[in-house]
């Protein structure tokens, strides 16, 4: 089943970064309904589409996974006609130019800590459409858990049920998250968190779709799991844009 046009949201207005988030969630909704996508072509400004990576604090490796973004935003590319930017963008919490990512993304093994001033920017990254993607490399987790619970007080993970929306487009996942990687055992888990009725955070956890979107060298990953970590991934950017 094909999946529906995303509804439009108004989330331009609070900075322009997020012109082109609403662009690509545009982009992503008709190439879903076409058999052949066209080529992807610059804007006339130059701008490209970026899922930037964390750099957080407390001495966790947030510096793995340094391919993922990049193969993911080429994947963009191929998919839906997007024009994707080659290189891997680095933003820390309190950088000038977080607010110019629609989607940011996060992994590592570690500690994660945010010191008060960026819980206070998560915070405002969140309210103006901002959206928080972590892939657990294993170890990550608990500690990240910890520190969303002061970006958004009262607020704990939900897992989400194998009928939502997240897993039904533009790929079918019945049972939930692929199986990428082996880490505690059992099956994969994806939590959210809400502000309102907006998911702003999603995390995959036992899986590890970030490892499973590095070259095919670094984990030795067979062809086909690494399919299922690049359409997971499509659905979670495509999800993250079309709310």
């Amino acid at each position: 089943m094909r999946p529906k046009p995303p509804k439009a949201k108004a989330v331009s207005k609070y900075f322009c970064g997020f012109i082109l988030a609403a662009a690509l969630a545009v982009a992503l909704a008709a190439a879903a309904l076409r058999a052949a996508p066209p080529a992807a072509k610059p804007s006339d400004t130059g701008d490209k589409f970026y899922i930037a990576q964390l750099r957080y604090g407390g001495g966790g490796d947030w510096y793995d996974n340094r391919a993922s973004m990049p193969r993911l935003q080429e994947r963009l590319a191929r998919e839906f006609g997007v024009f994707p930017g080659a290189e891997r963008k680095i933003v820390r919490l309190a950088d000038d130019d977080l607010f110019s990512y629609p989607v940011i993304f996060m992994s590592g093994h570690g500690n994660v800590s945010f010191a008060p001033e960026e819980v206070a920017r998560l915070r405002a990254y969140f309210e103006r459409g901002g959206f928080l993607w972590a892939s657990d490399d294993y170890g990550m987790a608990p500690s990240l858990r910890r520190e969303l619970k002061k970006v958004l007080p009262g607020q704990d993970y939900v897992e989400l049920p194998f009928s939502h929306p997240i897993y039904q487009a533009p790929y079918r996942f019945p049972s939930g998250l692929p199986k990428i990687h082996e880490h505690d055992g059992g099956p994969p888990r994806g939590y959210a968190l809400f502000l309102g009725d907006r998911m702003v955070f999603f995390a995959d956890i036992n899986t590890d779709i970030g490892d499973g979107l590095e070259a095919p060298s670094i984990h030795n990953d067979p062809p086909e799991v690494q399919e299922q970590a690049f359409r997971m991934a499509v659905n979670i950017v495509y999800f993250a844009l079309s709310q």
